[in-house]
């Protein structure tokens, strides 16, 4: 009888498990595709769009990526590079299906704001439709979420007017093997009563948010230390033996524990020391280096000057309790692709600058440079592949209207590139 009750309670131990690991694994999957387009009404009083007009690209009052509020309890988002002025405003919205099925999902006084760095300053307060936002349906207590997602990024295009290059890039990513988020398309629509009825703000791709819900899903439990570095030049950098001194850089989404702290200074420290032989035999104790070089190889390939290889932002530094170490997450693609100073590209097998340390070290150990080399290699018969670029840009090219300048040649180019690498190797 023990025995029958036993086997009953770890039946349903693993049922409850199974039914769980379900539903991390769907979660967003009737909202992320890469060729889904969905049609969202967003309404917004006038007395809450002045406030969202109240935005500014600099002088948010704090460190950058933090929030605070004022005195009357409006929440002010800082913005993570220029440290801008994002005040959340009051809005409702409404989910409809572009294929007719009718209102997918519908919400009462969501958060929504403005959000961007140089696409922001890009943006015209002329045409304030035409800049990136920001949703989060729970933001003032409103219960309920979208296919059990409830923060949404949408991009205009501002700096991407094909529209294009983040759904092909975190595509790209996902296809070689690094943790990425997914797209969707959008069309916006807002009402603002004495300002605009029905108005079309055009075509947004809607990019997966990084947060715990990604993490549970892409890097189960998911309950690791996020980090957001912004001004590291180089990404990864000794601050001292101080934990207080690594928090403004790397700002991290919660307190992190003191083991945590010690993981990460120590991997900092190591990375900026120059003992060759101790780096050699201490990084695969702090690092993914399998997850980083493919990191480094889609980075290189899409040219992502904008990025931890070739500035000091736009990706996410996850400490992964599941394995101890370290692994990199992009973010933010829309100057890859030839959009910024980078027409020519990154050399595929010395994708860094002086300032890189942690990638010249790694690559400039023969044994790690033979591995990204297999890896290269591999990701030419894959993710970099012409049949692939090709059956990715088609499938998006497909998607709304409006673009301009198909990244198309770029990523063809970007492809032979690697085919011609790689053959010569032969």
């Amino acid at each position: 009888m023990k025995s029958a009750i036993l086997g009953a309670i770890v039946a349903l131990g693993l049922f409850c498990v199974s039914v769980d690991a379900q539903k991390a694994a769907t979660v967003g999957d009737k909202i992320f595709g890469i060729a889904k387009l969905h049609k969202i009404r967003l309404t917004i009083s006038a007395a809450e769009w002045a406030v969202l007009q109240s935005s500014n690209a600099r002088n948010g009052g704090a460190t950058g990526g933090t929030d605070y509020r004022l005195a009357d309890g409006r929440l002010i988002h800082v913005g993570s590079g220029f440290a801008g002025y994002f005040p959340w405003a009051h809005a409702d919205v409404r989910m409809d299906d572009t294929a007719g099925l009718g209102v997918q999902a519908e919400f009462k006084d969501v958060g929504i704001r403005y959000k961007g760095n140089f696409s922001f300053t890009s943006s015209s307060a002329a045409a304030p439709l035409f800049a990136n936002f920001k949703l989060k349906i729970d933001l003032h207590g409103t219960k309920g979420s979208w296919d059990g997602e409830k923060t949404f990024n949408f991009q205009a295009g501002v700096l991407d007017q094909s529209r294009m290059k983040e759904a092909l890039g975190f595509a790209i990513f996902r296809a070689a093997g690094v943790p990425a988020p997914r797209t969707a398309y959008a069309e916006l629509i807002f009402t603002v009563p004495g300002l605009y009825q029905d108005v079309a703000g055009g075509l947004y791709t809607m990019v997966e948010d990084v947060n715990g819900r990604f993490l549970e899903r892409e890097l189960p439990p998911g309950t690791g230390l996020i980090m957001k570095p912004e001004g590291l030049r180089g990404g990864i950098l000794s601050k001292g033996d101080s934990w207080s001194a690594y928090v403004t850089a790397l700002r991290p989404d919660r307190d992190a524990t003191p083991r945590e702290q010690k993981h990460i200074m120590e991997f900092s420290q190591l990375v900026s020391q120059t003992d060759v032989q101790l780096f050699r035999s201490k990084i695969g104790t702090y690092l993914d280096v399998d997850e980083f070089l493919r990191f480094v190889a889609v980075n290189a390939f899409i040219v992502n000057t904008d990025s931890y290889i070739g500035g000091g932002h736009n990706y996410y530094v996850y400490l992964d309790p599941k394995v101890d170490k370290v692994r990199f997450i992009p973010w933010d693609l829309d100057l890859s692709m030839g959009g910024r100073n980078g027409v020519n590209g990154f050399d595929l097998l010395k994708p860094y600058s002086n300032e890189q340390a942690l990638i010249y070290w790694l690559l400039d150990d023969p044994a790690v440079m033979a591995r990204y080399r297999d890896i290269l290699k591999e990701l030419s018969t894959t993710a970099f592949s012409p049949a692939a670029i090709t059956k990715l840009v088609d499938s998006v090219e497909k998607v709304g209207t409006g673009r301009y300048g198909s990244p198309r040649a770029f990523l063809d180019g970007r492809a032979a590139y690697a085919q011609q690498m790689v053959a010569g190797w032969k």
